[in-house]
């Protein structure tokens, strides 16, 4: 994730606590200022054991408290040094952390983003060894809820099983388009979309099969300066064939479902509503980011992909072709 997406989530946050919504995003935790680096290193790595493999957000500088006055702001300088002691009480591995210093309302809030891919963390016990320090000199903390306790061997087994279902996905051709609103060729109505068709080829861990549910995925599109939007249409099939060959023999889909049997090449088509833009967003990169979550997994595939704000929009009259 780079420095404007995590200003970009950062930001949704903040605008949803002033607005008087709770902060309802498991992966975000708010704190008004630095917190003890040894209760702090506990709570990082129980949040990113639970998080699954997902990037977790730290707001340092933040009172959810305080309404509309929610932004307190932050010492950045207290960054190198408070993060340095936190990672000492890690054993052998912390989460990588990219920090970034947002500006709102003339103050800064740090935001801290923590990669969390290489999970499980384990937290060493400071006391071990010394009179009264108990015999447990290493745990695997876990977040449930806001409380942070020790996790438990099926805390374990769900952390490690996503990882070894998840499949390989590469992106081999990618193309965005953009609709005018109007009546297609079958007098179906279309609002203003974008429009995206990439080809992709799948690659299963295991022999076992894999199960895309098309309600379990979803493309991201992000604009600088522009709220996160999300597709409401999106499609998996196996990829065409040519000159009388199938496009795949270990892929087969259904109206609800991609089934992948082994490795081989897919379609997938999303639409999005486009909202409305400032003329100066239609000069920028668009950020594609494609979720695709197998059955049994606790997380997606996540893809992603940068290109520019199509210049030329075809008209409704020509869906009918792109949802077939």
């Amino acid at each position: 994730m780079n420095s404007r997406q995590i200003e970009s989530w950062a930001l949704r946050v903040i605008d949803c606590v002033k607005r008087g919504q709770p902060n309802e995003d498991f992966l975000v935790e708010l704190k008004r200022d630095w917190i003890d680096e040894a209760k702090a290193a506990r709570r990082i790595a129980g949040h990113a054991n639970a998080a699954r493999g997902e990037n977790i957000l730290w707001l340092i500088g933040f009172d959810e408290k305080e309404g509309v006055d929610c932004v307190i702001g932050a010492n950045t300088a207290d960054l190198a040094s408070w993060y340095s002691k936190v990672e000492s009480f890690f054993n052998e591995l912390a989460p990588r952390m990219i920090p970034l210093n947002i500006p709102v309302d003339n103050k800064t809030v740090v935001a801290l983003l923590f990669e969390t891919d290489r999970a499980p963390f384990v937290i060493k016990n400071q006391a071990y060894g010394s009179p009264g320090g108990g015999s447990v000199e290493l745990e695997v903390p876990w977040r449930e809820n806001t409380a942070i306790r020790s996790a438990r061997r099926s805390d374990l087994i769900r952390l490690l099983a996503p990882l070894e279902l998840l499949p390989e996905i590469e992106i081999l051709d990618i193309n965005l388009a953009a609709t005018i609103g109007g009546k297609d060729s079958e007098g179906n109505y279309h609002s203003d979309e974008l429009r995206l068709n990439s080809e992709l080829y799948i690659v299963p861990k295991n022999r076992e099969r894999v199960i895309i549910p098309f309600h379990l995925c979803r493309v991201e599109f992000e604009i600088y300066g522009i709220p996160t939007f999300e597709s409401n249409w999106i499609s998996l099939n196996p990829a065409s064939g040519i000159n009388d060959k199938p496009g795949s023999l270990t892929i087969e889909s259904t109206r609800h479902e991609i089934i992948i049997n082994g490795p081989g090449k897919l379609s997938l088509k999303a639409a999005a509503e486009i909202p409305s833009l400032p003329e100066d967003a239609k000069n920028c990169d668009i950020r594609i980011s494609i979720y695709l979550l197998p059955t049994g997994a606790n997380r997606p595939v996540v893809l992603t992909k940068i290109l520019p704000y199509p210049k030329e929009k075809s008209s409704a009259s020509a869906i009918a072709n792109f949802l077939k």
